[in-house]
């Protein structure tokens, strides 16, 4: 059982608001129709078009996977968790969870990044070691792995971190931060 209060309730709204901002930019439409798992999992957002499950978390990054690769198995679809940081630097770190008949296939410690142009990428976080460099393209459609290079064509470099700064200042309006 949790308690509630305002810190808490802070860092729901934001993991939400982040998670519907990364819908958005990606071109995802929620599908509120029918509730397609129980009730342990209510609290996952459906997008039928992408085959996904949205699920904004405040919880440890890695705490509560086994949970929601439970409903991934349910609901026979990939996962993106979203987690808003509570450092001083504010931003959404996302696990992605592509399903498999053998189980769920885990990209850990990704980031929004955003090109020039304001295409709209998950990428592995700089700060953190991962066991995949894939990146994925947010768009109306399935998240599907890709490899660094892809994202270079898309912003003319290597270099994340403007990628990054970028999204980190789309988020912050988001929140109302600036």
């Amino acid at each position: 059982m949790y308690i509630v209060n305002r810190e808490r309730e802070l860092a729901q709204a934001r993991a939400q608001s982040g998670a519907l901002a990364i819908a958005e930019r990606a071109g995802w439409r929620i599908d509120r129709s029918v509730p397609i798992l129980p009730m342990p999992f209510r609290n996952f957002l459906h997008i039928a078009a992408a085959e996904l499950l949205l699920v904004p978390s405040i919880e440890p990054s890695r705490g509560d996977l086994d949970t929601v690769e439970r409903g991934t198995r349910i609901a026979r679809c990939d996962a993106l968790v979203v987690k808003a940081s509570s450092a001083e630097h504010r931003t959404v770190y996302c696990a992605v969870g592509e399903w498999q008949r053998h189980g769920t296939v885990w990209h850990h410690a990704r980031r929004l990044w955003l090109s020039r142009s304001n295409e709209a990428w998950l990428v592995p976080d700089p700060a953190e070691p991962d066991e995949s460099d894939a990146v994925f393209r947010l768009s109306p459609g399935r998240l599907r792995p890709m490899r660094p290079a892809r994202l270079s064509a898309a912003d003319g470099g290597c270099d994340l971190k403007p990628g990054l700064e970028r999204a980190d200042a789309f988020l912050a309006a988001v929140w109302g931060d600036r």
